[in-house]
């Protein structure tokens, strides 16, 4: 659903490589990542979510899915 949005800000970031750009600390980001982020009460990857599967692979990649 969201996968070509992701695709896009990977293609065309145009401040990944500008030297003149400032260096953007993750701490900036935490407040807004913790309001986002809500982890399941089974647990990422066992939630039946439809990414369920990735968390998995990412979780334990020597198994296969």
């Amino acid at each position: 659903r969201y996968y070509m949005e992701a695709r896009l800000v990977t293609v065309n970031d145009q401040y990944a490589f500008d030297e003149t750009m400032r260096e953007v600390e993750i701490e900036e980001y935490t407040d807004i990542i913790g309001r986002q982020f809500k982890q399941p009460r089974e647990g990422l990857g066992f939630d039946n979510s439809p990414v369920a599967h990735m968390w998995r692979s990412i979780i334990n990649p020597d198994r296969p899915l």
